[in-house]
């Protein structure tokens, strides 16, 4: 079997994806005005979780392991660069290991769902778990102004894309409720998945 049958196609968002982080590393002079001191793993970092774990289609050949190499190829470049500008090694670890954590459980996931016919369920727990909250509450707080129960916070504090977006700004929160989350939808996918598999052979019969 040829290789390009193996790996499939990169999915187009990837491609967007790549080209979208690579420009946030372009030492241009808008970029660098806008971004300023913020560090630049924690940028593309974002792009990347949002990108890989997005609900895949039931039909099509693209599989996200090839979006996730060309992801740690440029979240690398990234965290080389956040080296020189000044950040300590700590810093960027603090930042890259629960992100390579989330980069392999939601697309996982994500991947999971798919084999097993379940992408309509990882799509709602991916809108209300992973994105929808932090859109939400930002549209709250910056456009209407308004200040958010406890209750809302809490599941905002639950995602793991809040949880990257919160380390632009040198956020000190603790990972592990994101980390938990990222767990909880693969292991929902990955039951999903085992079941259908056993399933399968009594059908057949």
């Amino acid at each position: 079997m040829p290789l390009e049958g193996e790996l499939g196609h990169p999915p187009l968002m990837s491609i967007l994806c790549l080209i979208a982080s690579l420009a946030l590393l372009l030492p241009w002079e808008g970029i660098e005005g806008s971004l300023g001191a913020s560090s630049r793993f924690s940028w593309c970092a974002l792009l990347w979780v949002a990108t890989l774990s997005l609900p895949q289609a039931a039909t099509g050949t693209a599989r996200w392991t090839v979006g996730l190499g060309l992801g740690l190829c440029v979240l690398g470049l990234a965290a080389h660069l956040d080296l020189a500008s000044g950040l300590s090694a700590l810093e960027v670890w603090k930042i890259a290991w629960p992100t390579l954590l989330f980069l392999f459980l939601l697309p996982a996931a994500a991947a999971r769902a798919k084999e097993a016919q379940r992408s309509v369920q990882y799509a709602l727990l991916w809108f209300f778990l992973i994105s929808g909250a932090p859109l939400y509450a930002h549209a709250l707080e910056a456009w209407g102004g308004s200040e958010l129960p406890r209750w809302f916070e809490f599941i905002r504090s639950a995602s793991p894309l809040d949880w990257v977006a919160s380390q632009q700004g040198g956020g000190g929160e603790d990972p592990w409720l994101p980390l938990g989350v990222a767990v909880l939808l693969f292991s929902v996918a990955a039951t999903s998945a085992d079941g259908e598999s056993e399933d399968e052979p009594e059908h057949k019969k």
